[in-house]
C-alpha cells in the first residue's frame, strides 16, 4: 500500500508540476526570444557606433580642412594687399618717370620758344 500511495502521490505531483514546467518552458522560450532581439539591437547599436565614429573622423577632417582654408585665405589676402601695394608703387614710379620726361620736354620747348622770340626781336 505504501507503494501505491507513493505512486499516487507522484502522479498527483506530476499533474500539478507539469503545467508549471510548461509555463516555465514558455518563459524560457520567451526569454530566449528577448535575448535574440537584444543581441540584434546590440549589433545594430554597434553598427551605429561605427558609423558615428566614421562621422566624427569626417567632421574632424572637415574642421582641419576649414582651418587650413582660413589660413590660406588670410595669407592670400596678405599677398593680394602686398601685390596691390607693389603694383601701385610701380604705377607711381612709371607716372613720375613719364611726368619728369614730359616736364623736361616742356621745359626744352619753352626754352626754344624763348630763344626764338629773342632771336626774332
Amino acid at each position: 500500500m505504501n507503494s501505491e500511495l507513493k505512486d499516487m502521490l507522484q502522479s498527483v505531483l506530476k499533474e500539478e508540476i507539469n503545467p508549471i514546467n510548461q509555463r516555465l518552458d514558455g518563459l524560457d522560450q520567451r526569454l530566449d526570444g528577448l535575448d535574440q532581439r537584444l543581441d540584434g539591437l546590440d549589433q545594430r547599436l554597434d553598427g551605429l557606433d561605427q558609423r558615428l565614429d566614421g562621422m566624427d573622423q569626417r567632421l574632424d577632417s572637415i574642421e582641419h580642412d576649414m582651418k587650413e582654408m582660413k589660413k590660406g585665405q588670410e595669407q592670400l589676402q596678405k599677398n593680394v594687399i602686398e601685390s596691390i601695394g607693389q603694383y601701385t608703387d610701380k604705377i607711381i614710379d612709371y607716372v613720375d618717370d613719364k611726368t619728369d620726361a614730359l616736364n623736361q620736354r616742356f621745359y626744352a620747348a619753352e626754352t626754344e620758344i624763348q630763344r626764338l622770340k629773342r632771336k626774332s626781336s
